[in-house]
């Protein structure tokens, strides 16, 4: 599942937050566009992660 094809990026005052369109819970700061989308990105590989050692 390729949770990274929906997600959306907002200008805030602080910077930009960029969270997941299924998950709005999932959600990342960041000073710059790309910075809150590495971010998002390294939120959902560490809970994608976490969610498989689960399950094993």
């Amino acid at each position: 599942m390729d949770t990274q094809l929906s997600y959306r990026i907002e200008e805030t005052l602080d910077g930009f937050l960029a969270y997941q369109l299924q998950n709005p819970s999932c959600y990342a700061y960041g000073a710059t566009e790309e910075e809150a989308r590495e971010a998002l990105y390294d939120l959902t590989e560490e809970r994608e992660l976490y969610a498989y050692d689960e399950w094993n």
